[in-house]
């Protein structure tokens, strides 16, 4: 993005990609080669529709009649629940499932049975999208005062018909407070989870990987995948940066350079010229790990349960069971992602060997479909654990680590930063953007331009008026 961007404004650029693939973290697996092989998303697949720079650049790569909607977790109400071994629909949950996962919260006389429902409730979304730490959170304060903060306000007109779900979305619109009351890691998250189950998600159809192809295609200069850089050099009239490629150890000067690689592997490379807040950032920042599994099977078995998109939620390790909710080839052959976790999740199946977890996941899964066990039903799989992902080291930054994240951002010199670390909007590609502006933005006001008129990269950036000369390494 700040590549075709910085050419746009006149800038000469080279990429230099460390893995032997473009996308970073959008990173879409096709099942087979043609336009219309089956395919899942191992990394970001939704967009939220007020994500506007995602959008932006969504339509001006060509892809906007490509969007479409991603129902998500517990929309489809169809979907399962798999509650200590026993199974059931989300539209029983109120019922069965959560009286059944929740026993003693039900059990607890001293409130009432609209403030042990919605309570359960927002315990289950946090079990299906949170991780394990995150659930301790809402349990200590759920169990210090969050339940007393319930039971005095009036939860019913956030309940739908029959109960059988709540609007969480209504119910923090109307009571902002309630999140300042959580835990500072519960109240950021719930942000997340208020996006996450948000019914404007949309996704693009044929695969996220369709934006990084087309920006990579507007890129006059050139790509080079396969060079690890190993050093980067702060000094006084550039950066010097020296990578590694096909055994061999090269070092170059560039005027500037805009690194987009994760803290959690930069801090791996020998680093100089830095000042020593900006190594505390580097060395402090926390990422934690995702790990997903996708099976290609046979076909859509799950549609004769009803279920035509969303998630089910299982509590025997993989977690968040996506479907898809469009048809984007002309066979049978679909795509299920199988697992999605996050967290102490993660991390537990990403220290698995890929076969023993794709094993742990299928007999997980069974319990909820056990048409996976069928002959011939599942074709093909493949998984990633980012946390172990040698160019990423991490799914996503966590944003109530105590750094505010202009100052994860701040450039030393003319090395600039950018990434989903240094934004507002950690995990999001809305942040890997609004980064890569902002970083764009500080370059061409780092060196003015006789007649180059500055204007913010947070607008849709024109033509320039002048060409610069500067030679920039991303």
């Amino acid at each position: 993005m700040a590549a075709y961007e910085l050419e746009r404004l006149g800038h000469q650029i080279d990429i230099m990609e460390g893995s032997p693939r473009i996308g970073g973290r959008i990173w879409t697996h096709h099942f087979g080669d043609g336009p219309g092989a089956p395919y899942g998303e191992l990394g970001a697949m939704r967009i939220p529709g007020d994500h506007e720079y995602v959008l932006h650049y969504v339509h001006a790569m060509g892809l906007g009649d490509r969007l479409c909607k991603f129902v998500t977790i517990f929309e489809e109400h169809n979907a399962l629940l798999n509650i200590h071994g026993t199974v059931f629909r989300i539209q029983d949950a109120a019922t069965q499932a959560l009286q059944t996962r929740y026993r003693e919260l039900f059990l607890d006389v001293r409130y009432s049975e609209n403030t042990r429902l919605f309570a359960a409730w927002l315990k289950l979304i946090v079990d299906a999208i949170g991780s394990g730490e995150l659930r301790e959170c809402l349990e200590q304060d759920l169990s210090s005062h969050l339940m007393n903060k319930l039971e005095g306000l009036n939860l019913q007109p956030f309940f739908s018909p029959q109960g059988k779900t709540i609007d969480l979305h209504t119910f923090i619109k109307a009571h902002p407070d309630f999140r300042e009351q959580c835990s500072e890691a519960l109240n950021l998250f719930l942000g997340d989870i208020l996006v996450e189950t948000s019914h404007d998600l949309l996704q693009l159809q044929g695969g996220m990987d369709q934006l990084t192809n087309n920006l990579a295609k507007a890129v006059k200069g050139p790509i080079k995948c396969n060079q690890e850089v190993v050093a980067l050099r702060v000094l006084e009239d550039g950066v010097e940066v020296s990578w590694i490629e096909a055994g061999r150890l090269h070092t170059r000067h560039c005027d500037y350079v805009l690194c987009t690689i994760p803290f959690s592997v930069m801090r791996k490379m020998e680093l100089s010229g830095f000042d020593d807040d900006k190594l505390s950032a580097i060395y402090n920042i926390v990422y934690w790990p995702a790990t997903k599994v996708l099976f290609h099977c046979a076909r859509p078995f799950w549609q004769q349960d009803g279920i035509f998109g969303g998630a089910s939620f299982s509590d025997e390790g993989i977690r968040q069971i996506y479907y898809p909710s469009i048809k984007d080839n002309s066979s049978q052959e679909s795509v299920l992602m199988a697992s999605y976790t996050i967290g102490n999740d993660a991390a537990y199946l990403g220290k698995m060997a890929e076969q023993d977890r794709n094993l742990y996941v299928q007999n997980a899964l069974s319990k909820l479909h056990p048409e996976i066990r069928t002959p011939g039903m599942l074709l093909d799989m493949t998984t990633i654990a980012w946390g172990n992902h040698k160019w990423s080291a991490g799914g996503c930054s966590l944003s109530w680590n105590h750094q505010p994240y202009q100052e994860i951002a701040r450039p030393q010199k003319t090395l600039f930063f950018a990434g989903e670390h240094c934004s507002k909007f950690p995990a999001w590609l809305q942040g890997s953007i609004e980064s890569a502006l902002q970083a764009v933005h500080n370059i061409i006001i780092h060196k003015p331009v006789t007649d180059q008129t500055t204007r913010s990269p947070l607008a849709p950036l024109g033509k320039p008026k002048t060409s610069l000369s500067l030679k920039t390494a991303i």
